[in-house]
């Protein structure tokens, strides 16, 4: 557990002094809607889909060295962005969807849109996003789960209709020689990322209800596409 906290420690560390930069030399960096640690100045939202596929509109950010970068009709891969600290920003935009937006500076711009409407606004680089408190750590018998994940984690839970899932509608247990057994069903993605202790031969067995959750393990996805009941198990050599 303590080696779990460390490591999202150093995370969130990291974070928040590089901004979880693409790149160091970049002054506009950014960051998905997946990325539960993310540390931010701009997020952009779509009220009709929290993970969208495409943000109707253009934005541009102009910095006071110079720097100009326009993106638009993008997805909720760059729904948070970080810009250089190091000198002023302002950020034009235009909106091509009536429910997007975007919140810099302490204020909601847009959701409530016209066609073409546009606007310039001058960014106060105010730091946004998640610390330590608000990441969800469970650990039962050498099992932890949390909604953020790290390098550590063994498996990842998803659904294909929500990123954040209110019920991963099947049943896992976990189970390894000398350890106590952990079951859970019809979870949420408080859960999402499990860490297994180390020095063991886990087997993970599972029973699917919907047709679209799984799980991933070293890269590779179980489940998606379900038929009822479905199930298996599987090996997860910690040894």
């Amino acid at each position: 557990m303590k080696k779990i906290v460390a490591v999202l420690c150093a995370m969130l560390m990291s974070c928040s002094l590089a901004g979880c930069l693409e790149s160091p030399e970049s002054p506009v960096s950014f960051i998905s809607s997946s990325d539960c640690t993310a540390v931010y100045h701009v997020e952009f939202f779509d009220r009709s889909n929290d993970e969208f596929d495409a943000w109707e509109g253009e934005v541009e950010f102009v910095g006071s060295d110079g720097t100009e970068e326009v993106f638009a009709d993008f997805s909720s891969e760059k729904k948070y962005v970080f810009l250089d600290e190091s000198i002023s920003w302002t950020m034009k935009y235009t909106f091509y969807e009536s429910d997007i937006g975007f919140m810099a500076n302490g204020i909601v711009y847009g959701g409530n849109n016209q066609y073409g409407e546009s606007g310039t606004v001058d960014l106060v680089l105010t730091r946004h996003g998640s610390q330590v408190d608000d990441i969800t750590i469970q650990e039962v018998g050498g099992v932890t789960f949390s909604d953020c994940g790290s390098e550590e984690n063994q498996v990842e839970f998803f659904d294909l209709s929500a990123f954040s899932f209110c019920c991963w509608d099947g049943d896992v247990e976990f189970t390894a020689d000398g350890m106590e057994g952990v079951s859970i069903s019809s979870f949420s993605s408080e859960k999402k990322y499990v860490t297994l202790e180390e020095g063991h031969v886990w087997t993970m067995t599972y029973t699917f209800y919907e047709s679209d959750i799984g799980f991933i393990v070293n890269g590779e996805s179980y489940g998606g596409n379900n038929r009822q009941g479905d199930s298996g198990s599987i090996t997860i050599d910690l040894a």
